[in-house]
């Protein structure tokens, strides 16, 4: 083979190699960019799920306290508290005992208007007057502590009473002729603005009233 042939064999053959290179780093180069799509489109769509998860979540959340609250308005209006079968009005404390049994513990509150008896175990406490009507229940169930006040406020509108004393802020509704719905809140502050419900009670205030005495009895 002539010089000049060994010259073109050897031209021609790093021609080659250079485009054979070229082509390798491009091929290397498109499957770079495609895996970075990949897992660029991965991470998206885990984001997605991620997100999507959360509001699926906190929508529930909200159903279930809706669901709460509802139970609470229905309930009421027949004077009645969730857990409890016994209306204030209607029912008598000695009927509660019958079935329920002696209360954890009672109590004279002269500032409520009468006798409080606390079933624990039931997340029930019952007022009382002399004569065992029962004017007010409450309830302590621990679903409550996920229901915030603006939820209520937004649920039940502007409320008719509204009072702050002793670290504690409580809201309450007028519910027919008859009787008055009452939330309890740990006193909005700084650092929790948005406070969780403490308990709520349906008031029968004719209930507390006292005429031998000339007392009005309460209102709220």
């Amino acid at each position: 083979m002539s010089v000049l042939n060994r010259k073109l064999v050897v031209k021609a053959a790093s021609v080659f190699s250079l485009i054979f290179l070229v082509g390798c780093t491009n091929t290397q180069k498109s499957s770079m960019n495609n895996e970075s799509r990949k897992i660029k489109t991965d991470i998206n769509n885990m984001s997605n799920k991620s997100y999507i998860n959360k509001t699926n979540q906190k929508q529930q959340k909200n159903a279930a306290q809706n669901a709460v609250l509802g139970d609470i308005r229905t309930l009421s209006a027949q004077g009645k508290i969730i857990n409890s079968e016994y209306p204030v009005k209607d029912a008598n404390i000695s009927t509660v005992e019958k079935k329920w049994g002696k209360a954890d513990k009672s109590a004279w509150i002269s500032s409520a208007k009468g006798l409080y008896s606390t079933y624990s175990k039931r997340n029930v406490i019952f007022g009382s007057n002399k004569g065992g009507q029962i004017f007010e229940a409450r309830s302590l169930d621990p679903k409550l502590r996920k229901i915030s006040l603006s939820m209520v406020k937004s649920i039940y509108g502007t409320s008719q009473h509204d009072v702050k004393a002793g670290g504690e802020e409580t809201i309450g509704y007028t519910i027919g002729k008859d009787y008055k719905l009452l939330f309890v809140f740990p006193e909005p502050t700084k650092n929790t603005p948005d406070p969780l419900m403490r308990s709520y009670s349906v008031l029968y205030p004719a209930g507390t009233v006292n005429s031998m005495a000339n007392d009005p009895g309460r209102q709220w």
